[in-house]
């Protein structure tokens, strides 16, 4: 028997700030989709095969990040990339990072922080 197979995953991020959450992702070069219908809206940001699907909170208080949280891990999501492609890509671009980048011929990495605090590492 055959396995399906499966194409995601989708990442959820609660956002303090739809519009504003849209505007840095599109910075980031993803290409925005509304999706849903008159109960719940959220929408989805996508860029190759990434998909983050941005979530209205209620309470801006409930967004919080995994990667804020003690004991933690320093990212919320992971995206493999060419990394060194993708820094000269956000060099003139407001993206802060906040972890490396850690440049060399094994395993490359490092780490931005969009404007609600989850932190995006991308590696290869």
């Amino acid at each position: 028997m055959e396995k399906a197979k499966l194409t995601g995953p989708s990442i959820v991020l609660l956002v303090r700030d739809i519009e504003q959450s849209v505007r840095f992702y599109k910075t980031l070069g993803f290409n925005y989709e509304l999706v849903g219908g008159p109960e719940i809206q959220h929408v989805h940001m996508t860029r190759d095969t990434v998909t983050f699907i941005l979530h209205q909170a209620v309470n801006p208080n409930d967004v919080r990040p995994n990667s804020s949280v003690e004991g933690g891990l320093y990212f919320d999501a992971f995206c493999y990339t060419n990394v060194r492609e993708l820094l000269e890509e956000i060099k003139s671009k407001d993206i802060t990072i906040v972890r490396g980048p850690d440049l060399n011929e094994f395993f490359s990495e490092f780490t931005i922080q969009d404007i609600d605090g989850y932190r995006i590492a991308f590696g290869g």
